[in-house]
């Protein structure tokens, strides 16, 4: 019996090898927005858009968090049964961590917490994104997928070099990282200039970013919500992105 208990006491560090908490880059933890497109798809159009959109996340790990404002440029060409749409972005806000055992020691009496607490970033990037469409009626229907390239700086980039060479946890950080994910979509058109559209996007960022989007005359509102499996009685959930597009000739300056 003692014999299997010191075999067990030997064994547990090795149990948690492998187990470090993994950071990505903060866009991921965002949400992908929504394929914008004319509302009216029996001709070949091409628009140029621009807008915003705001994240709250509760973070990958317990008390967390995030905040990120992002700005786009887009290009959407709609078609008959192809819509693409190429985009660049810039992006910033701040990301709060929580959890990492790690001290400066100041003095005898009392140490600060060398990376917890609230971090900067801000990057930038670009993504191409292609969906396949048909039309029965009112009813579009489709899927598609995106792709790009973003860079990413800041005291959340130098927190997880650091702490990654520390060991403490898992990040591999590099100058430029893909955005890459697929999607089905579904759109009804209520009218000529108006269209509410569904779209589920997996993979990064968000990982799983389910949207709703509203067209309304070339001006688009969209609103992506993940729930919190944890608290289903938290409103905001997990994650909440709203953002807004609008075709670039449509502002009056």
């Amino acid at each position: 019996m003692n014999q299997k208990f010191l075999i067990i006491i030997f064994l547990t560090p090795f149990l948690f090898l492998g187990c470090l908490r993994t950071y990505y880059p903060a866009i991921y933890q965002s949400s992908a927005a929504p394929m914008i497109f004319e509302t009216n798809n029996f001709t070949k159009e091409s628009a140029a858009f621009s807008g915003a959109d705001f994240t709250i996340s509760k973070g990958g790990y317990e008390n967390e968090s995030l905040q990120l404002l992002k700005g786009a440029y887009l290009i959407a060409n709609t078609h008959d049964y192809v819509n693409t749409n190429t985009k660049l972005f810039g992006y910033f806000g701040n990301y709060t961590v929580s959890g990492i055992e790690k001290y400066d020691y100041t003095n005898h009496f009392s140490a600060v917490p060398k990376y917890n607490g609230s971090k900067n970033f801000f990057g930038a990037g670009g993504e191409f994104g292609v969906n396949l469409n048909f039309k029965i009626s009112s009813v579009k229907f489709g899927v598609g997928l995106t792709g790009g390239l973003a860079t990413e700086f800041g005291e959340y980039t130098s927190f997880r070099k650091a702490a990654s060479k520390e060991g403490l946890i898992e990040s591999k950080v590099e100058p430029l990282f893909f955005t890459f994910s697929v999607f089905p979509i579904l759109a009804y058109e209520i009218s000529d200039m108006m269209v509410v559209s569904a779209q589920m996007n997996v993979g990064f960022p968000g990982f799983i970013s389910p949207s709703i989007a509203f067209n309304n005359d070339n001006s688009v509102y969209w609103v992506s919500w993940l729930p919190d499996l944890d608290n289903s009685g938290d409103i905001l959930g997990h994650r909440i992105s709203a953002g807004f597009m609008v075709e670039i000739n449509k502002i009056i300056f």
